[in-house]
């Protein structure tokens, strides 16, 4: 008889371990639910920023093509204007014989 209340003792503190236990766990699996939740949102709240900026990276890129295309042909056109309005400097020698 004593060994069966000596067995049924441990068990019962077992189960009582056992249940305490439990409980941390579960305390502690409902911290890491959370955590979790929060580090999905961060993530997704990161993954939109990171899809704004390549947006936005390739409309500066466009932007920065188009800008350096426009000062090309700015920049032709004015070596064409600076080529139209330089005098020739053998029309000026001419020039200069005849007036002497």
């Amino acid at each position: 008889m004593m060994k069966k209340i000596g067995t049924l003792g441990v068990v019962m503190a077992a189960l009582l371990f056992v249940s305490g236990c439990g409980q941390q766990l579960k305390q502690e699996n409902e911290q890491l639910k959370g955590q979790v939740s929060t580090l999905t949102e961060e993530n997704n709240s990161l993954k939109n920023k990171v899809a704004g900026l390549e947006k936005e990276t390739a409309d500066l890129k466009t932007q920065n093509a188009n800008l350096s295309a426009e000062k090309d042909a700015l920049k032709k056109e004015l070596e064409a204007k600076s080529k139209s309005k330089a005098p020739k400097p053998a029309a000026k020698t001419a020039a200069q014989k005849k007036h002497k």
